[in-house]
């Protein structure tokens, strides 16, 4: 799957209702390869969030036990944000409503454009 498919998938991905805004970021530098969604602080909100992200990466030996991490989410009082693995070394950090978001479907579709990042 090259750039162009990719971008576009992932501005489909941003119309899911519930969903305000995401973003694909290197999960090691929390550079943001491609964002997608009406919030125009994304970028800078995904690259932060990133740190969440390695911050379990450096800790998470206390946690081996419960198998690899599947998510981080943070509830806001005006959203949530989230942080899922999509691909080797990425990571979807997605801007919702509360409550508003199915979160096993979402997690299905991160993880199969993590998959298609894969192939590609």
């Amino acid at each position: 799957m090259n750039t162009q498919q990719i971008a576009a998938e992932l501005a489909a991905m941003a119309t899911t209702p519930g969903v305000n805004a995401c973003a694909l970021v290197d999960s090691a530098t929390g550079m943001v390869y491609l964002s997608a969604g009406g919030h125009p602080q994304i970028d800078s909100i995904a690259e932060a969030a990133s740190d969440y992200w390695r911050l379990h990466q450096r800790s998470g030996v206390p946690f081996a036990g419960l198998g690899p991490l599947q998510a981080i989410s943070m509830i806001h009082q005006d959203g949530v944000l989230s942080l899922m693995p999509c691909g080797k070394g990425i990571v979807m950090a997605t801007l919702s409503g509360r409550m508003a978001l199915d979160m096993g479907a979402w997690f299905q579709k991160v993880g199969k454009l993590g998959r298609l990042i894969s192939q590609g």
